[in-house]
């Protein structure tokens, strides 16, 4: 029985520091190195996905190099030798080294040693920490509230409103098949005697008198 509750333990206290020494793992790393190198040395990476043994990769590095040029040492060597373990390498903006699973797996990264003087090299993962809790919309969420109507006093008249009954309006035009009307006034070229229109009896006439010219009547 004590064997036992001794077996027990030991393998709980190693379950516990196996946890405790467990690398962090990502899908994405972003390593910065800053400052110049002031001696000339080695930076000792180490890549290991899941199961897999780990991967060391060691890059070489000259006195005087400045910290672009040690990204740029540093995106070569681990492009390199990662490729075929499915993880791409690309040079981030400035003295940034962008590291990524191209199968979307986790894996961890670090840097196991250096002895560059004056150099430091940040190994970070560069996956998000949390995904977003709101989904993508194609509407706002809150519609902008609707327009208020007018007030009675405020309402306009319509376009199409009739005018005043005392704006002037022009007469109608008449028919196009209705019949002429007739002049009043004679023509110009008729006369009735000296100056007198055509309708007027002649000058020498005179009311209930025969004219000289008819025979006397008849007995």
């Amino acid at each position: 029985m004590i064997r036992i509750m001794l077996v027990a333990s030991i393998a709980a206290f190693a379950q516990m520091a196996g946890a405790a020494n467990s690398l962090p793992e990502s899908n994405a790393w972003n390593i910065a190195p800053s400052g110049n190198a002031t001696s000339s040395g080695a930076l000792h990476f180490r890549m290991t996905a899941g199961d897999a043994n780990p991967v060391d990769i060691t890059i070489p590095i000259m006195s005087g190099a400045k910290e672009d040029s040690i990204a740029r040492y540093i995106q070569r060597a681990l492009s390199s030798q990662l490729r075929t373990h499915q993880v791409e390498v690309e040079a981030g903006e400035g003295a940034n080294v962008l590291v990524t699973s191209s199968a979307n797996a986790r894996f961890s990264l670090e840097l196991v040693h250096s002895d560059v003087e004056s150099v430091r090299v940040a190994v970070q993962s560069a996956a998000p920490t949390a995904p977003p809790t709101v989904p993508k919309q194609s509407t706002p969420a809150n519609p902008p509230p609707l327009a208020t109507p007018p007030a009675p006093g405020d309402a306009m008249p319509p376009s199409d409103a009739a005018p005043p009954a005392n704006d002037s309006q022009p007469a109608a035009a008449p028919p196009a098949n209705s019949a002429p009307m007739p002049n009043p006034s004679p023509p110009p070229n008729a006369t009735g005697g000296d100056g007198a229109p055509a309708s007027a009896p002649p000058p020498d006439a005179t009311s209930g008198e025969t004219p000289p010219s008819a025979p006397p009547p008849t007995r």
